[in-house]
């Protein structure tokens, strides 16, 4: 999920569940199901041996988790934050899912097919109802994603749905969707990150008001949310008519507690019984309270230069503060080690089933290294048009603290070679507007990856014909070849070789200097635990996986 995006970037793309995957290459056939097995398909619910947990039959009547940050709206067409997705995943569902370890599978969806390169046919799940009693149908589906396309209504989700030609219900139970023009990443579109059903009924009556603490929302889901308190917190209850395996956690509150001593007193107290989304560095503190687990999620923490604009179009001065950058002290002071010096945007496990793992290294291996080096800053700062050095400014989120910790860092050093870096913290919802707004020629990317696709990554902030996404507005013809002919291959190697051949031409070119790869810390309360934490772990209705510790 992420920390959003925002303006017309399209909220999206700062944890992000964005939307695209592989499209021919993973609808070829109906991956295992990442989805909850239907009851009648389930057992009794207990977990394998060594899991450290009950049975799902052990109940929890009441849970309290506190979040990072403050949620001004429900609705990810408003608000597209990771925070916006992690609540929002538990009662509204897509047509298919992404499993914990990032495999594609069924959701509302228990299959799916793709006859040719342009179509996609969803198969829809029997007996499917939506939280307020009303049976789930395709007509449902066809609104949701009208609703996404429509202008009128802004959504930050319409980006993913711009090559659609047409969406049809064609059946009693399917769904048809048509492309313009074949895309190697739609498959991944209809899952969490670019579709969250709601019923045709609910969506007219309430068009303009989803997600407010009136209107709520209404999805298909394990829970239904009563209550949300705008900047302080959302009240969930389970939905026992769900189509899954009932979930242990009877009610659900997730707390707004944006100071991380605040969050860490209402653990030892008892006020809570654990927290998402915590730092690295903050997450060390609760070691001794809670069970933390870190999990290498595939986030990417990197600047993003504008490079139409002076003085980031000159490459000499990306270069220079890439050698200012010391990224690894970053790694081990600033995250303890809790992550990894990133060579590129996606991380190498996205590449997945697309490259081997060796080949991946190679690429990347291929790209410039510019390591911590003043000397060779200053040098690279000679060369540009600003050679007695500038003034910027770089703002970050008050729910990333790290962010503020690096870029107090960067300042440091850059101020060593004559550059002034004026470091700010906003809020998140302030430092969601700016991105791609155009304002601030030196940001964050903030990016948590929802697929299992390099494309993710590599084609929104790449790619000059996304002009949404591409925040660096790069332009770079042999890149844009690239991934436009990845976009239409359908045969893998191909699409591996033109999007390797992207990643490695833009780092040259350096439009974006990636800091690190991180990982999401969580903690709970010794009492619990959650189930399969991979790195899409919240992608999904996550909370289904909680137990009480054995």
């Amino acid at each position: 999920m992420t920390s959003e995006p925002g303006g017309n970037l399209s909220r999206r793309r700062l944890l992000r569940l964005a939307g695209a995957g592989m499209g021919v290459l993973a609808a070829s056939g109906v991956l295992a199901a990442c989805a909850p097995p239907p009851r009648e398909h389930s057992g009794d619910g207990a977990t394998g041996s060594g899991t450290g947990a009950q049975g799902a039959d052990a109940p929890i009547g009441t849970l309290t988790l506190a979040l990072p940050s403050s949620l001004s709206s429900l609705d990810v067409g408003r608000e597209s934050g990771v925070l916006n997705y992690l609540v929002a995943v538990l009662a509204q569902e897509s047509l298919l899912s992404v499993d914990p370890s990032g495999k594609l599978g069924p959701g509302l969806a228990s299959s799916w097919k793709q006859p040719d390169a342009r179509t996609y046919v969803y198969t829809l799940r029997r007996g499917v109802t939506f939280t307020d009693g009303t049976p789930f149908t395709a007509d449902d589906v066809v609104a949701s994603i009208d609703a996404i396309r429509d202008p009128k209504n802004g959504s930050a989700l319409g980006y993913a749905y711009a090559g659609v030609d047409s969406v049809k219900s064609t059946g009693d139970h399917e769904v048809t969707i048509r492309l313009k023009a074949p895309d190697a990443m739609f498959a991944w579109t209809t899952t969490a990150g670019g579709l969250l059903v709601s019923s045709r009924a609910f969506l007219t009556r309430n068009r303009g008001s989803i997600g407010t603490a009136k209107t709520l929302l209404l999805g298909t889901g394990p829970y239904r949310i009563t209550e949300f308190a705008a900047d302080d917190h959302v009240l969930l209850e389970r939905n026992d008519a769900w189509w899954g395996e009932k979930p242990a956690v009877r009610k659900l509150k997730l707390s707004f507690v944006p100071d991380a001593g605040t969050r860490l007193v209402a653990m030892k107290s008892g006020a809570v019984d654990g927290a998402l989304g915590l730092a690295s560095d903050e997450a060390r503190g609760w070691e001794s309270s809670a069970r933390v687990t870190y999990t290498g999620d595939r986030s990417v923490v990197s600047l993003a230069f504008d490079t139409a604009e002076a003085p980031f179009d000159d490459v000499h001065v990306r270069r220079a503060i890439a050698h200012a950058a010391d990224r690894e002290g970053m790694v081990k002071g600033i995250l303890h080690g809790r992550a990894e010096v990133a060579d590129a945007l996606p991380s190498r496990e996205m590449w997945g089933d697309l490259m081997p793992a060796d080949e991946v290294r190679s690429g990347y291996d291929a790209i410039p290294t510019l390591s911590y080096d003043l000397d060779a800053a200053r040098a690279e700062l000679g060369k540009s048009s600003v050679k007695d050095g500038f003034t910027t400014e770089l703002h970050y989120p008050n729910s990333g603290p790290q962010l503020g910790k690096a870029a107090l860092a960067l300042a440091a050093s850059l101020k060593k070679i004559g550059i002034t870096l004026n470091v700010k913290e906003i809020t998140l919802e302030q430092w969601v507007a700016e991105l791609g707004s155009g304002k601030q020629p030196l940001q964050f990317l903030w990016y948590f990856p929802v697929t299992g696709d390099p494309a993710e990554l590599a084609d929104p902030y790449l790619n000059a014909a996304a002009t949404a996404t591409d925040i660096a507005h790069y332009d770079n013809s042999t890149v844009n070849t690239a991934l436009n002919t990845a976009k239409s291959a359908t045969d893998k190697d191909v699409r591996a070789r033109e999007l390797m051949k992207a990643v490695q031409t833009a780092g040259a070119d350096l439009p974006y200097l990636p800091l690190w790869w991180a990982q999401t810390a969580s903690a709970f309360s010794k009492e619990f635990v959650l189930l399969d934490q991979g790195p899409f772990a919240f992608i999904g209705p996550w909370a289904t996986r909680i137990r009480k510790s054995a």
